[in-house]
């Protein structure tokens, strides 16, 4: 399968890469309408559906307030990306708030009719269906909606979350062809943290495919090549709708998704004279061309950087001009608290609790760039042997010294609180040499600066092999520790 599959839609409208949509057809949708969701939500109406949720009107516990569910479909769900994602990231999201951004109300994993999203009705027409109708806006035009859209962005920027699916379908113009028209940015409910490294499972391992979401016709490049990834990367698909909305046409025309994407990293946009555009001012087109560049050094800085030189070059304050009324921005990203949506955890355990003792955990900071990092952790990792379980935005979770094929059990032990831990220890740690117990090591990574990362490193014990000596467990750790500091710090 190619990094986008293999579906054989038109790459403009295709979805999240490595995964082939369901058929359209508005039978698996309307199965949907009269259910609930999360007990208070009803569908009334099947809107439509894209490459990863169906889309539904439905009534609140108050009839009168209208709201959208958005079902995520099987094939999406079932992705180990997917959870990966939706409880971190949703949470983010809940708490990030814009005039120019549909908010994001509630949320569930696990609801009997499948994930969901429950989002705020905002009545208009997507960017999509406007550009269907009118398929090229005059620079003027087009700035009385890059202005509220690069608000929101900037927002999001500085909340260091980036959306990376951004296009046409994703953004509602409101108030279309009037005096008040203005625009609201969708689907922010699975954008990404800028501000957690995210080392693929396949950089660590060297098996599997590299995965990003995003569409094939506004993917930036570095999505495609496997990069870190930004708010820049954001400043490239918009660079992609100004192109659109300005020219009727996308920068790359290709026949298929994998085309598209390579036109991303290695073409050149073609400057808007030698595709009967020649009219659009200089100013303009420069404006939209360095939003393409390559690199996101590149690029426009950010959001407010790239709406200033857009509105300078059609002679207007468009920054100022669009201000939402009364927003403050922020530079401090959403902090952690209570959230109206079922998301929460089951507690811990007193088997959990058991094991307290014996987990140790240290911080420090290393100065090196995703890439570079990927790279030294596996070197660490194939150094000692280790086994990846999980790498996710923020997280990866290595196991070292499992015995030799032993399978780890899918369920806790059975029974209750720190006797059935301990009995299931005594039951299955037999053959196991003391000093030789496997242990769990978990890095939290969170960035301090383009090149600059903290790691919080963690050492558990691995149910059921129960460490029997404290203080040579401490050593075991310690090693390892070290051992690691080794590979990722720099010499000297």
């Amino acid at each position: 399968m190619g990094l986008f599959g293999t579906s054989k839609r038109a790459p403009r409208s295709s979805g999240v890469v490595e995964l082939v949509a369901a058929p359209r057809g508005a039978g698996a949708g309307e199965r949907f309408v009269g259910r609930t969701f999360l007990g208070k939500y009803t569908v009334r109406k099947f809107l439509g559906e894209g490459s990863n949720a169906h889309v539904f009107l439905a009534a609140g516990p108050d009839p009168r307030n209208v709201v959208v569910v958005k079902r995520v479909k099987e094939e999406a769900a079932s992705n180990p990306r997917f959870r990966q994602f939706f409880d971190a990231e949703v949470r983010s999201m809940a708490r990030f708030r814009h005039p120019y951004v549909v908010r994001l109300l509630d949320a569930s994993l696990d609801d009997p009719n499948g994930p969901c999203l429950v989002m705020e009705y905002i009545a208009g027409a997507t960017l999509e269906a406007v550009l269907a109708k009118e398929r090229v806006m005059p620079p003027e035009r087009v700035a009385r909606i890059l202005g509220p859209f690069g608000h929101a962005l900037y927002a999001a920027q500085l909340a260091e979350i980036a959306h990376r699916d951004l296009k046409p379908a994703n953004l509602m113009i409101t108030g279309y062809g009037t005096p008040a028209e203005s625009v609201r940015v969708m689907d922010f409910g699975f954008a990404g943290f800028t501000h957690k490294p995210h080392i693929q499972l396949s950089e660590l391992t060297g098996q599997g495919s590299v995965f990003a979401c995003g569409t094939p016709a506004y993917v930036s490049p570095e999505m495609v090549r496997g990069d870190s990834t930004g708010a820049r990367a954001d400043i490239y698909s918009v660079g992609v709708m100004l192109f659109e909305m300005l020219t009727g046409r996308l920068p790359f025309e290709c026949d298929t998704a994998e085309k598209m994407v390579e036109a991303h990293v290695k073409a050149t946009p073609p400057r808007f004279h030698r595709i009967g555009h020649g009219h659009i001012p200089p100013a303009v087109e420069a404006v939209v061309q360095i939003a393409l560049s390559k690199y996101p050094s590149e690029r426009q800085q950010s959001m407010k950087e790239l709406v200033e030189q857009y509105g300078k070059a059609v002679g207007q304050d468009l920054w100022n001009l669009t201000a939402p009324a009364g927003y403050t921005y922020s530079t401090q990203p959403p902090q952690s608290g209570e959230l109206p949506i079922n998301l929460a955890g089951s507690p811990p355990t007193p088997a959990d609790r058991a094991s307290e003792p014996f987990i140790l955990s240290d911080v420090f900071e290393a100065t090196l760039p995703e890439k570079l990092a990927a790279i030294k952790l596996r070197g660490f990792i194939d150094d000692v042997s280790g086994e990846v379980l999980e790498s996710e935005p923020g997280l990866i979770r290595v196991r070292v010294e499992m015995p030799e094929g032993h399978k780890q059990p899918q369920q806790r032990p059975t029974g209750s609180g720190v006797f059935a831990f301990l009995s299931g220890v005594i039951r299955t740690t037999q053959g196991v040499a003391k000093g030789k117990e496997p242990i769990e090591i978990e890095l939290q990574m969170k960035k301090l600066d383009a090149n600059k990362v903290a790691v919080l490193v963690a050492f558990r014990p691995v149910r059921p092999f129960f460490p029997s000596d404290a203080t040579l467990w401490a050593e075991r750790c310690e090693a390892y520790y070290a051992h690691l500091r080794s590979f990722v710090m720099p010499e000297g």
